[in-house]
Parts: C-alpha cells; structure tokens; sequence
C-alpha cells in the first residue's frame, strides 16, 4: 500500500475516532440523544460509561413502594438497570445526590424545607434529574414555620404544602416547590372519595394530543385505569402561571368529581414534566410507575419513566 493512502487512512480513522469522542461528550451532557441518533448508540454509551446510575429515596409513609420500584428497575424484562439504589430521605445529603444521574422520591409524605431546597438545589445547580412521585413533600418537617406575617406569602403558604417558609436570623426564605414542579397539591383521591379494597376503574389515561413525549411514547393514547384504597394517586392541579409546566398524562374521570372537600373536576394531571434549565429534568407523577404495573400491567410507564428522562 502506498504511503498517500496509509496516511488518508489514518487521517479517516482519526476523524471517525473524533466524531465518536464529541458524540460521547455530547450524549454525556444531555445535549443529543442516543436514541436520536440509533438504539445502538445508546447500547454502546452505556456499555462504555455504564448505564445512568438511580436513587430511589423514600421516608416512613406515602405513596408508592420504594422496594417494588427498585425491582422493576432492576428486572431486564421490563428495563434492566445495572445501578439502582434506595436510601432513607433523613440519610440523604447534596453529596449522596451528586453521585446519581436520576434521583426519585416515593413514600415520604414528610419532607422538611431544608430537604425540599436540597432537591431543587440537586436539579438547579447539579444538573441532576427528579421524579417526584404522589405526596412526597405534603407534609412539613419537625419544628417548621408554617405562617409568617406577610398576608399574601402567609396565604399562599397555607394554600399549598409544597410552599415552605425558611426562617433566617434576619426575615423569611420563600421556598416555591409548587413552582418548581408547577403544581399545586390537594389531597389523595381515596381520602376525597370512597374507595374499594380491590382494584377498580376510575377513568381513563390519555396521553397529550402529539403521543410523541418519551414518557408516553408507545403507549396507548387512551386506557382503562384502576386504582384500590390503598393504592390510589394524588389530586394535583397545574398552576396557571406556571409557564415551563406540561402536562403529558391525563385521568378524564368521564364527568365532573366533587369530593368530600375539593371540586376534583373532570380531569386531573398524572404525569407532568417541568423545564429546569436544559430540557425537562422534573417530572412529576400523581400515581406511582409501580403500581401502574401491580394494578394495571402497563409496564410501559415504568420503562418509559427511566428512558424518558434521559430522553432515551
């Protein structure tokens, strides 16, 4: 072979070995997705850099079994997660975030403000990407202020859960977790509503108009949904205001609700997203992806939740 064409050779294998460098750097910062560019690549990323690593944290009660989760993660039949772990929400720090790609709270209805700020913080300033399950966060933490003298912020504090106040030595920290997630909390349907021990529809699942959002994408755009008294979702409502907020996953009740406290009306949001900086790294579910599976075998939801949200 002659020297011309070894040194085109080289010079070619040289530029495939830097596309595939910037591909990498570029599939590492969330800026192209795997699958955009082929399901190999995705196989080849993460045969390279491992799979995204998950943290599941959980509290004492709540929606959603933490356990169940992690199997289905795990399980090569329905995604196959190499690195999946659960960690206790009062054991959990910045530095213990850090360490993972998605993070994913479930069954911890209480969440002090210190610890709602160090989730936002893990999104905002980290990069990281949250799943925000039922009614993780309703409940306040031990010794927190719950009204402060400033009608207006007074009010809105006592309007929503996810609104904390941070007392400071000199005024209050506004803590706007409703915003963050773009949602407003209620209550849980079955404390509105009565409900059966056994599975029973509810209504229907419909995914936005387009079916295209990868936390729905192959999905049926409309399906029977079945819930049980113990395993229910949690009645939110989208913020007006709240522009970086959509809705993927609807229940349509199929006619106006009314429970025992709040006017639920005809639809309400099960699956949402939230813009944080680059592309949608919140999202919200009102209605655990484990149970989804338990009650309904749409195991799609919780492959989609994993793939989703690193827009695999």
């Amino acid at each position: 072979m002659e020297k011309e064409q070894i040194d085109l050779l080289l010079k070619f294998a040289g530029i495939i070995v830097l596309v595939i460098v910037v591909l990498f750097i570029l599939t590492w910062a969330g800026v192209v997705k795997c699958s955009t560019l082929s399901p190999v690549w995705c196989e080849v990323y993460d045969s390279v850099v491992g799979s995204p690593s998950v943290l599941i944290v959980y509290g004492d009660e709540g929606l959603g079994d933490p356990e169940k989760l992690k199997m289905y993660l795990q399980d090569p039949r329905y995604v196959g997660v190499l690195n999946v772990s659960t960690q206790e929400i009062d054991r959990v720090t910045m530095g213990n975030l850090k360490r993972y790609k998605l993070v994913i709270v479930e069954h911890s209805r209480k969440v002090s403000a210190d610890q709602l700020l160090m989730f936002m913080e893990y999104v905002n300033k980290n990069g990281g990407r949250l799943v925000w399950i039922g009614d993780a966060g309703v409940e306040y933490g031990d010794g927190e202020v719950r009204e402060i003298s400033d009608i207006n912020t007074g009010s809105k504090i006592a309007d929503n859960p996810w609104v904390r106040v941070k007392e400071t030595d000199v005024d209050y920290k506004l803590i706007s977790f409703d915003e963050f997630l773009g949602l407003k909390y209620l209550d849980n349907y079955c404390n509105q509503k009565d409900c059966l021990d056994a599975p029973f529809s509810v209504g229907s699942l419909e995914s936005e108009p387009t079916g295209d959002h990868p936390l729905i994408f192959g999905t049926a755009p409309v399906l029977n949904f079945k819930i049980s008294k113990e395993r229910n979702f949690s009645v939110v409502k989208p913020l007006a205001n709240s522009y970086s907020s959509n809705i993927v996953l609807t229940l349509n009740f199929g006619g106006n609700i009314k429970g025992k406290e709040y006017d639920l009306g005809k639809s309400v949001p099960i699956i949402t997203t939230s813009s944080i900086g680059v592309g949608e790294r919140v999202a919200y579910y009102a209605y655990p992806p484990e149970w989804f599976v338990e009650d309904n075998n749409y195991f799609y939801y919780v492959k989609n939740m994993y793939k989703g949200m690193f827009g695999r």
